[in-house]
């Protein structure tokens, strides 16, 4: 959910016992950290992370919550985001809206928000020419935001145009990955998106707004994180002042365990309006960025599906070789993609975690095809692993690639801040880079047995007729390509194999959901 704010994040450091990071356990290995700077706490100041540098021309900020989707109070679906919104988007106590706005304009400047299930980051980056005069702002955004009628009203509207206008029906790619989660974490404070669902919405009022921005986006929930050139000392004015927010009231829920169930399920959005079918598959897992076995479990979904790069073997196999669609991708967590960069957006981590692969939109002629694919090479990766120079191959350029993610001081800071969140003591492409180090067949095979392997899987797929695929899927029938022009006999011959991929669906196992219902309450 993006319009001058975002919506994902992760818990962070809190300055409160009761209330540790993400609730996840610390990892076993650990090594001193380099740039980043933790300022001791006191009962003046909150947590926060500085990352100094004289010779960066910017100051980047990221201000970030142990809040979320996950805490929306059941019935209020979306209040989080609503706050958050309102936050950034509703004035100050001595500015409107609209005033606020041509005082950030000559600065190039905005006040960005971005919500997920577990955490909030309020974020900006600034010249540092104008550090002081856009200090000024940001200060009250955060302190004193309106939140008047006007902005709510205004504001609520567009959070359900982004809900039914946007989500349900102009965008299946996100949609499909919507719907997996809501599938995974039936009955669970994830199940919902970010922006809420029509009935929370429409319930939700002024006061609910208001008091649940006191609940959770206060001060024992905050980690404030400043990189770039900002003056010494800066760090601490702004730990100090984000020190005046409200006191929390109280610890966050433990969340339920996700739902278990054997071999594959599905859920069909059926979508009249669709002119593609789009699919998400995934399972939901207890490994996070704490666990020894993640950086192995990332380089190998890496390897299967790294995003948008031609070096993964769903993209060369799926996309290149078959053009079926404009990519096909893999996941060891949560992934959200910054803007339209390639890269992941930092400040999403999560108290639990999906391993997912995304089959980008493809013709419905095509979509079980499309689909068996992506089980097949998962499956067959899983299986028989990946041969130790492919690893040696592999390691040499996604070692390289990891840096490639840290570019700009912004994101420099929220990886740092998810090294936090996580309590990992060491930066995060080090400690990955060290893990993939001593890596062979044997550790990576070992790893993808523990993590990876399930055959207990939950696939979401938006497309037309619903009833129509349902039933092609539960009949086990061959789903043979339909291609725009000839193919290779090596892949006409490898297409045999995957048009009859097992599927073993029976009528229970498949799910068809009207659109129309999809996140009605």
């Amino acid at each position: 959910m993006n319009a001058r704010f975002w919506i994902p994040c992760v818990a962070l450091s809190c300055a409160c016992a009761d209330q540790p990071p993400l609730n996840v356990p610390g990892p076993t290995t650990a090594k001193p950290t380099g740039a980043s700077v933790e300022s001791p706490q006191s009962p003046a100041a909150v947590a926060s992370i500085a990352r100094r540098n004289p010779d960066a021309r910017v100051v980047a900020f990221r201000i970030l919550f142990d809040a979320g989707s996950s805490d929306d109070p059941p019935g209020k679906e979306g209040v989080t985001a609503l706050a958050a919104a309102m936050t950034t988007e509703s004035g100050t106590r001595d500015l409107t809206f609209a005033q606020l706005s041509r005082a950030l304009y000559p600065m190039a400047a905005s006040i960005d928000v971005h919500v997920d299930k577990d955490q909030t980051v309020f974020s900006a980056d600034v010249a540092a020419s104008d550090l002081m005069k856009f200090y000024a702002l940001l200060r009250d955004v955060m302190l004193a935001p309106r939140l008047d009628d006007e902005s709510f009203t205004r504001l609520r509207t567009r959070q359900k145009s982004d809900l039914d206008d946007n989500l349900k029906s102009a965008d299946d790619e996100s949609l499909g990955k919507a719907t997996l989660q809501w599938a995974i974490y039936a009955d669970h404070p994830y199940a919902h998106p970010s922006v809420g669902t029509d009935a929370g919405l429409a319930a939700i009022t002024l006061d609910d707004v208001k008091a649940q921005r006191t609940r959770v986006f206060c001060k024992e929930r905050v980690t404030a994180g400043v990189a770039g050139a900002f003056p010494e000392g800066f760090d601490k004015t702004l730990a100090q002042d984000l020190a005046k927010l409200p006191a929390c009231s109280g610890s966050r829920a433990t969340l339920p365990e996700p739902g278990k169930h054997k071999g594959l399920k599905v859920v069909i959005v059926d979508k009249p309006s669709a002119d593609s079918t789009a699919i998400s598959i995934g399972f939901p897992t207890t490994m996070t960025r704490t666990d020894d076995d993640w950086p192995g479990a990332y380089f190998f979904t890496s390897y299967v599906g790294l995003h948008r790069q031609s070096a993964g073997v769903l993209y060369n196999r799926l996309r290149e070789a078959r053009g079926l669609n404009y990519g096909d991708y893999a996941y060891s967590e949560y992934f959200e993609q910054e803007g339209w960069s390639r890269f992941t957006l930092p400040n999403e981590a999560r108290r639990e975690q999906m391993i997912s692969i995304w089959i980008r939109p493809v013709k419905p002629a095509n979509g079980a095809f499309a689909l068996r694919g992506a089980l097949h090479y998962w499956r067959k990766y899983t299986s028989d692993g990946i041969a130790q120079p492919e690893i040696e191959r592999f390691r040499t350029f996604l070692t390289r690639y990891v840096s490639v993610e840290e570019q700009t001081e912004s994101r420099r800071l929220g990886f740092a801040l998810d090294d936090k969140s996580y309590r990992l003591t060491t930066p995060y492409a080090e400690r990955v880079r060290s893990a993939w180090a001593a890596l062979d067949g044997k550790a990576l095979g070992a790893i993808v047995k523990r993590d990876l392997a399930s055959p207990d899987m939950t696939i979401a797929i938006v497309a037309k007729d619903g009833a129509a695929l349902k039933k092609l899927l539960v009949s086990g029938a061959k789903t043979p390509p339909a291609y725009d022009a000839p193919k290779p006999k090596e892949i006409t011959d490898e297409d045999r194999v995957i048009e009859a991929e097992p599927l073993g669906l029976k009528d229970d196992d498949v799910r068809v959901v009207p659109i129309a219902d999809l996140f009605a309450r």
